[in-house]
């Protein structure tokens, strides 16, 4: 799983119930068939509890993991800038379609470039890359694209 969308996966857990890591760990895989490991989700802990994103609560032997309303205020910009940014690159996408159509040059196919772009996008926000430098790159791939017409 890409370290960005593994993030904000852990963040919008703990943003729905108090969690352990171990509970983290076995709801992504619940819902990805893939296992993160502890070397990649206890360090994102530790890093989103740095940034004020969530807090830890020792009980029972057990930390239990839960959202703050910084944290809370990055679930919500990134789902909002996630529907911008589908929309953007579905734009992108069928414009690259009707430019090469005539061609009969074939492109990858919808689903699997805009999940990989998306997921790139995720990523960069997790990483704290600001919604202006994204919309820069994507306004400039529609700009080289249309130039392809």
């Amino acid at each position: 799983m890409i370290k960005g969308l593994l993030k904000m996966s852990m963040l919008k857990i703990i943003s729905k119930n108090k969690v352990t890591g171990y509970g983290i760990i076995k709801k992504i895989y619940d819902l990805t068939g893939e296992k993160p490991s502890t070397g990649s989700v206890y360090p994102m802990l530790k890093s989103m509890t740095q940034k004020g994103w969530i807090t830890g609560r020792a009980e029972n032997g057990k930390t239990f993991y839960e959202i703050t309303d910084s944290g809370q205020k990055v679930v919500e910009a990134h789902g909002s800038m996630k529907k911008y940014y589908e929309q953007k690159i579905s734009g992108s996408i069928t414009l690259a379609q009707d430019t090469f159509s005539d061609l009969q040059v074939a492109l990858v196919d919808n689903t699997t470039l805009l999940n990989q772009v998306a997921n790139e996008v995720s990523s960069r926000i997790a990483h704290g890359v600001t919604a202006e430098k994204i919309n820069s790159v994507l306004s400039k791939t529609i700009t080289a694209l249309q130039k392809l017409a």
